[in-house]
């Protein structure tokens, strides 16, 4: 079975449920499965620019970036 035919038998199956409570919960389920593969997907994308400002030379030091946060701190 072919995922095409495996989402066609869940959907008929789903359309067979009555029950709020448990399509609510099968709502959750999906949502954070979506939700998870968009998060990843933005994490690559961060990634991938992250190693391009790297290879530009757009960096700075680990001193640099204490100050920074040492000066967060007082705000």
């Amino acid at each position: 079975m072919n995922t095409l035919e495996l989402k066609n038998i869940l959907i008929e199956e789903i359309n067979q449920i009555e029950d709020k409570s448990f399509l609510n919960a099968l709502r959750t389920i999906v949502e954070s499965k979506i939700k998870k593969e968009n998060l990843y997907e933005e994490y690559n994308s961060e990634i991938l620019l992250a190693e391009e400002d790297i290879e530009k030379g757009y960096t700075l030091s680990h001193n640099v970036v204490k100050a920074k946060i040492d000066e967060w701190k007082k705000k």
